[in-house]
């Protein structure tokens, strides 16, 4: 007998615990007073660590020992302990109290955190600077939104403190241990104060937070040496901003306040510098994780608001946007104003009455248990509007800018100007009146800041645009006869010369008067105040006489424009006669003619001039008429007719026997629209339009299905379609035979014929074969078909004689799976289920309908399926 060994592998489980579980920590040290060995001192230094206890099951756990490595700042060498590192043990582990929250809070958040406290005597030989006193290790709770948590050594933390030399017998301060809720885009303040046993002067501010150097997971190791590397910060933060730019903290108190980020988790570092009698003893730390929620709660806040320089009108709102807040009531400090210094608005406007400096106040939910006010104040001192102007344009030369600056209330005090030269960081100014050299030409986004002593402060913008030299325009070049006098134009600041000096009335003029008697060229130069020079020039072609040539005369249509284009250097036109011409006074003129007519033209340049004729002839347009619209029955033919000109042509072509004659034959089988173009031999070569409807009525009769079956005495209700008027033969049961439905009650079958016709006498027929069966109503089913598609029995479905509805026609298989169903009379089952043919087998069926009197029947039983 052979017998079966089983071998079962054991195979060993590893449980990998996730370390992304500290949120903070404090490393304190207190003198304890001389060493038990000449020149030692004797202290005690104390690790808080602080874990999130609502972390996944699998993340490691408050750490039972720590090593802490203590070095020389003498020469930065390690204290040698016992490995050489101090194995410390836990000495508690507690809850973290929460500070008391805001009243009426929404969604407050559960925090859970604990505190490890670790405890370490030691012995340290006096020195000239001090001890170092470090712990590393992985690993910083995930997801930090201040934080690129890109793993690594950067994401893990290093708490530290620094000892003095033994000579000041300092103890750290020590900073609270509670925590505080912070609600997302909410007003919050965190207590940091510390307290310091020997009464030393503390100054806060916010720290970097330090990375875990090389520890990686939570594995205990030999801290490395100072100086120690800060954690990335995100994009928006930094070590001086951990809470972005609203959050703040107050030097002399440790008070943290402002208004929160967005939700998240944020690496929170704080320094206290303790100093003695004006000394600097020592820096302090300490790293936390500062959890923002989604929180809220009711509030009154009031940022502080720039001065209202503009209008009396002032919009207020709360900074607090919490839907907590459901009532306000608003004072405005205003009680000139009188009914009207108060308002229940959420967010309302209040003009005031004069200038000044008001406290207002406002109140939420006044009177109910989440009540909150607070005050401010806004000052109002309207009609400050900042303004300047410039002199000059041109590069190399002095730009002067002019403060034009007006304020109804204080003076203006202040100036700082932007002058927006790229090439230079130095292209601005403080006093009222600068000057500005530009090296380039260009445009020059000029920006003034201007404030008064009220403490209103604006921004006026505006471009200037430096140039080569300056702006100087003259007259297009210009034709003039030689007996005449011409005014020759200069635009521009400055002062002016011309040259040459021939047959010009004043050199120095913006408008000269000049007489030549050939073809000059006259130059304008023009000088700005400040050295600028812009030279021009200006053609003045002189003439005898005026050239002026038409083309031959013209034939058009009647009714179209005639164009006259002379080749001519005239510079003034006149035509006659006046009445037909769309414009008289110019070159290329437009006629409409309503007979032949014979148009005068006169050229001139001043004094000088010429003219000529131009005749136009004028055709009338072929008449063109395409004949009547009309309606035929297909398929009958129709004779079109057009008149009205010489030349035919009908388009579309279709169905046409010949589309370039006037009376072509159509033999269209749809309605159509034909449109005929007339053209004649007259003269007048364009076309003219017509179109003609034929219309088609092609009535196609519809008496219903071909077979029908009902039981003896069984109403049957025919519906014929297919035209306006309707006639059924024979009228055999009918109830009448003129109408679209008649209703048919027959004892014996009956073939009718349905005649449809329009009202122009186009019709068709139809036929409708109705059999009587003399049975009860009932359904009639097959107990077999054969499915082979073969075009005979292929489809099982019932037979319905008499019945009105089908209800229900229900195929199963032997699995009881319904593989067919439907309520459709004359339809039925193909032999498939889910697309897939079914096997020869036995198959149940079901049938429900009502009778013509609206009786139930209710049928069943079995069909065969043969393949």
């Amino acid at each position: 007998m052979k017998k079966t060994i089983l071998i079962i592998f054991i195979l060993p489980f590893v449980f990998n615990c996730e370390a992304h579980h500290i949120v903070g920590g404090e490393m304190i040290y207190n003198y304890l007073g001389k060493g038990s060995k000449p020149n030692t001192s004797k202290y005690l230094i104390t690790l808080k660590i602080f874990r999130d206890q609502d972390v996944p099951l699998n993340t490691a756990k408050m750490p039972t020992e720590v090593y802490i490595g203590i070095f020389n700042n003498d020469n930065g060498r390690q204290f040698q302990g016992p490995h050489p590192y101090f194995i410390v043990f836990r000495n508690s582990e507690t809850d973290v109290p929460v500070n008391a929250f805001p009243p009426c809070m929404s969604n407050a958040p559960d925090l859970n955190y604990h505190v490890g406290i670790f405890l370490l005597t030691v012995e340290l030989p006096d020195n000239s600077k001090g001890y170092t006193a470090t712990y590393q290790t992985c690993c910083r709770v995930d997801n930090l939104q201040n934080v690129d948590n890109f793993g690594g050594d950067r994401t893990g933390s290093t708490f530290t403190c620094t000892i003095p030399p033994a000579i000041y017998e300092d103890n750290s301060p020590e900073f609270s241990t509670s925590i505080d809720v912070i609600c997302a885009k909410k007003p919050f303040q965190l207590n940091y104060s510390a307290n310091d046993k020997d009464g030393d002067v503390l100054v806060y501010s916010f720290s970097p937070v330090y990375g875990g150097g090389i520890f990686v997971d939570e594995k205990n190791g030999n801290p490395s040496a100072p100086p120690y590397s800060t954690v990335p910060y995100s994009t928006n933060y930094n070590s001086d901003f951990p809470l972005g730019l609203s959050a703040t903290i107050n030097s002399k108190s440790g008070l943290i306040s402002g208004t929160a980020p967005q939700v998240g988790k944020y690496a929170l570092g704080v320094r206290v510098q303790s100093y003695r009698n004006g000394v600097l003893i020592n820096v302090h730390y300490k790293d936390f994780i500062v959890n923002v929620t989604d929180c809220d709660f009711a509030g009154a806040q009031l940022n502080v608001r720039p001065v209202m320089c503009d209008s009396f009108n002032v919009s207020f709102q709360n900074d607090n946007s919490s839907a907590l807040n459901q009532e306000h009531f608003w004072d405005f400090g205003d009680p000139k104003s009188g009914i009207n210094n108060t308002s229940t608005l959420k967010n309302p406007t209040h003009v005031y009455t004069d200038s000044g400096v008001y406290t207002y106040k406002l109140v939420v939910n006044r009177g109910q248990q989440c009540t909150d006010s607070t005050t401010q104040i806004v000052k109002v001192y309207p009609g400050f509007n900042p303004f300047f102007n410039t002199d000059g344009k041109c590069i190399n030369s002095t730009i002067f800018f002019a403060d034009k600056t007006t304020t109804n209330y204080g003076e203006v005090s202040s100036w700082s100007w932007d002058f927006g030269d790229p090439s230079l960081n130095t292209d601005t100014s403080n006093i009222k009146n600068p000057s500005y050299i530009y090296t380039k030409a260009g445009n020059y986004p000029i920006q003034l800041t201007v404030s008064n002593t009220k403490g209103c402060l604006k921004t006026f913008t505006d471009t200037i645009s430096i140039k080569i030299q300056p702006d100087l325009s003259l007259n297009n070049d210009t034709l003039m006869c030689n007996i005449d006098t011409l005014q020759l134009s200069a635009y521009g600041k400055g002062s002016v010369s011309w040259t040459p000096d021939y047959n010009i009335n004043n050199t120095r003029s913006f408008k000269p008067l000049i007489s030549p008697k050939k073809p000059t060229t006259y130059y304008a130069t023009l000088i700005e105040s400040r050295g600028c020079i812009a030279t021009d020039s200006v053609f003045v072609n002189v003439v005898s006489k005026v050239s002026l040539a038409l083309k031959s005369d013209t034939t058009i249509c009647l009714t179209d424009t005639a164009f006259a284009r002379p080749e001519s250097d005239g510079l003034h036109y006149s035509w006659t006669p006046t009445g037909t011409i769309l414009n008289d006074t110019i070159k290329h003129a437009q006629f409409v003619p309503d007979q032949n007519t014979t148009y005068q033209v006169i050229a001139s340049i001043g004094k000088c001039s010429s003219r000529s004729n131009f005749r136009v002839n004028t055709i009338p347009y072929p008449i063109a008429f395409a004949g009547k619209d009309t309606t035929i029955c297909f398929p009958k033919s129709h004779q079109l007719l057009a008149s009205g000109g010489s030349i035919y042509n009908w388009s579309p072509p279709n169905f046409l026997n010949n589309p370039k004659i006037s009376n072509p034959v159509s033999n269209t089988p749809e309605s159509i629209r034909y449109i005929v173009q007339v053209n004649d031999v007259l003269g007048c070569p364009k076309p003219k339009y017509d179109s003609v409807t034929i219309t088609v009525e092609n009535p196609i009769a519809d008496a219903g299905p071909a077979d029908t079956a009902i039981v003896v005495n069984q109403p049957l209700q025919l519906n014929g379609t297919g035209a306006q008027f309707y006639s059924w033969s024979p009228p055999n049961g009918l109830n009448n035979p003129d109408i679209s439905n008649p209703i048919a009650l027959l004892s014996e079958s009956q073939k009718y014929t349905l005649k449809v016709e329009t009202a122009i006498g186009c019709f068709s027929t139809d036929t409708i074969n109705v059999t009587v069966y003399k049975v009860k109503p009932d359904l009639y089913v097959p107990n077999a078909f054969t499915p082979n598609k073969d075009g005979k029995n292929d489809i099982f479905s019932p037979i319905p004689i008499g019945i009105r509805t089908l209800n229900f026609f229900k195929i199963y298989n032997r699995l009881g799976q319904l593989v067919y169903n439907t309520k459709t009379q004359k339809q039925g089952w193909d032999g498939t289920f889910n697309g897939q043919p079914q096997d020869t087998g036995v198959f149940v069926w079901m049938a429900e309908g009502v009778d013509y009197l609206g009786k139930v029947i209710f049928k069943k039983g079995t069909v065969t399926l043969l393949r």
